[in-house]
């Protein structure tokens, strides 16, 4: 994968450097950045050029968030980091994001943000959690934008987060009996997708009910993999999911037209037979069933990635010229890009 630096984005933009970072500050050239330098790469200018051509018509659109799910029903597929390091993308694009822990797991929680301390500095359980919020809009109708405000966090990384905990599995079976289960997410997200661009839904490994209530809630969804035995399989049983969510008849659920962005691959060894073997099966399903596969962004696996994780740090600041941090970058734009593509034309049919 190329990587430009300022010099060359400058000549492929036919601009002088000094314009290339003022519009870096403006967020309008998205970039990398690795120490004092500003990198970007081939797909990085395509956005540019894409948003710089429909500016106007960007810069009309109303907030409203684009709610996208990270899903795969089998864990240690590095979902989890893509969620975040993906929202953390999305927000530097100049994107208001918020990330939504639904997996009682509590990883997204524990990696964006910072722990809850008492006075005598010991780590505690948030106080509200999303447990909070789904019990009371199940409970009580509406819970309110305030309400839900006060149980966002700051992440560390400059987008904002509900965090979530093993409590939430304390609830599941009241919400699962609830006449209104399929829509108790959606309609809580409802309330509050006039202060966003996206909401990130980071979902258990499972197919179970808190993966179809993400869904139903979901105007997108990306399946995140690995190229490995069985990916093939748990790929095929979430799109089958997928569609059948997406079927629902039910007049309360009533589900968006959820569109697949992609499936991304991660944690993979090119370098062997066995990868590539695996990766050229997901192509060739993804080629007869017609979603995307970021074939050329595929997440490469990587000691740094374990080693973020450890240290609640992104791959895209600590090592911003790696192929890992590359491919998330790509992967982001083309999301940013593809959805906005669908905003314009959204607005265009109105």
């Amino acid at each position: 994968m190329k990587i430009m630096n300022v010099k060359e984005i400058a000549q492929e933009l036919d601009l002088t450097q000094a314009t290339v970072r003022k519009k870096v500050s403006s967020n309008e050239l998205p970039i990398l950045q690795a120490g004092r330098a500003f990198i970007s790469t081939e797909t990085g200018l395509n956005y540019y050029k894409f948003t710089q051509e429909h500016k106007i018509t960007l810069d009309s659109l109303k907030k409203k968030a684009k709610i996208l799910s990270f899903v795969n029903h089998k864990g240690g597929c590095s979902k989890t980091t893509t969620a975040y390091t993906i929202a953390s993308l999305l927000q530097s694009f100049g994107n208001k994001v918020l990330l939504v822990d639904l997996d009682p797991q509590g990883n997204s929680t524990q990696s964006v943000l910072e722990p809850f301390l008492d006075k005598d500095g010991i780590t505690l359980p948030y106080p509200k959690t999303i447990k909070n919020l789904l019990l009371e809009r199940k409970e009580g109708g509406e819970v309110g934008i305030k309400r839900i405000k006060e149980v966002i966090q700051a992440s560390k990384f400059g987008f904002d987060c509900i965090p979530c905990d093993l409590s939430l599995n304390s609830i599941m079976p009241d919400l699962e009996s609830s006449s209104f289960k399929e829509v108790i997410l959606k309609e809580l997200l409802n309330e509050i997708s006039s202060e966003y661009d996206y909401i990130i839904l980071d979902t258990p490994p499972t197919l179970g009910f808190s993966v179809v209530s993400a869904l139903t809630a979901s105007d997108y969804v990306a399946i995140v993999t690995l190229a490995e035995a069985f990916s093939l399989l748990g790929v095929e049983q979430t799109v089958n999911l997928i569609n059948s969510v997406k079927s629902q008849n039910s007049v309360l659920a009533r589900p968006r037209q959820m569109k697949i962005l992609g499936i991304v691959i991660s944690k993979a060894e090119m370098n062997t037979n066995i990868s590539r073997h695996f990766v050229n099966e997901l192509q060739n399903f993804s080629d007869e069933r017609n979603i995307t596969l970021f074939i050329d962004d595929i997440i490469p696996k990587t000691t740094k990635i374990p080693e973020t994780q450890a240290t609640g740090e992104l791959i895209t600041i600590v090592d911003p010229r790696g192929d890992a941090a590359i491919s998330y970058f790509n992967i982001a734009l083309l999301m940013d890009m593809e959805i906005k593509k669908d905003r314009i034309k959204e607005k265009l049919s109105n």
